[in-house]
């Protein structure tokens, strides 16, 4: 069982990933956007290869690019759905909340057992080190928005708010997870949003 990818509510599938066990278990803590820079370029890469029959080409370039540009600059966490196009970069969709992910549960629903599973990683890594006590606290209040890219490994990046002791201030936090073939979440990655960085112009 897993998910597929979406566009504008329209189910996909992503091209699974060659020479790899579907049911492997990914590395925890290693974020595959690191060292990955946005450049622009005149030839689209769309995910698919495909031309891409739209009536105004420059202006579906204009938005692919902006599309891409946001999903690097956020390692995979935010994206301006209006932006997104039927092939995206990466195969990385933005998701509504209230869409259905699963039989019965939605996204919204599904995303929160996948923010408790990297957290409670999360604060089994940092029990075993030298870290403030303070990533041992950090409870789930909400989730904000999440990102899919779908297929067989299907890989969800969340954003959700949380807090790092009993009343205090809320903190927006990123889990990134995947669920295999079998039907199991497993963690990748779990920690505060990286602040903002001031924006460029889109070439």
């Amino acid at each position: 069982m897993f998910l597929t990818g979406l566009s504008c509510h329209k189910v996909i599938y992503a091209e699974p990933e060659a020479e790899i066990d579907m049911l492997e278990a990914p590395e925890w803590d290693v974020d595959s956007f690191d060292g990955l820079d946005y450049y622009s370029s005149p030839d689209t890469d769309y995910s698919s290869g495909d031309e891409m029959p739209y009536p105004d080409m420059e202006k579906a370039n204009k938005h692919y690019r902006i599309y891409k540009r946001q999903i690097i600059e956020s390692k995979g966490f935010y994206a301006e759905r209006e932006f997104s196009l039927f092939y995206n970069y990466k195969s990385i969709f933005s998701i509504p909340l209230e869409l259905e992910a699963l039989e019965g549960k939605t996204f919204r629903q599904f995303w929160e057992d996948m923010v408790h599973v990297c957290l409670q990683k999360h604060k089994q890594d940092k029990a075993s080190s030298l870290f403030s006590l303070l990533d041992l606290n950090v409870e789930f209040v909400e989730v904000v928005r999440g990102n899919f890219h779908g297929g067989p490994r299907s890989k969800s990046y969340i954003t959700f708010m949380a807090r790092e002791k009993p009343d205090g201030p809320l903190v927006e936090y990123q889990a990134k997870s995947m669920l295999t073939l079998d039907g199991k979440m497993h963690p990748i990655l779990c920690r505060p949003s990286p602040i903002p960085k001031l924006p460029k112009p889109i070439l």
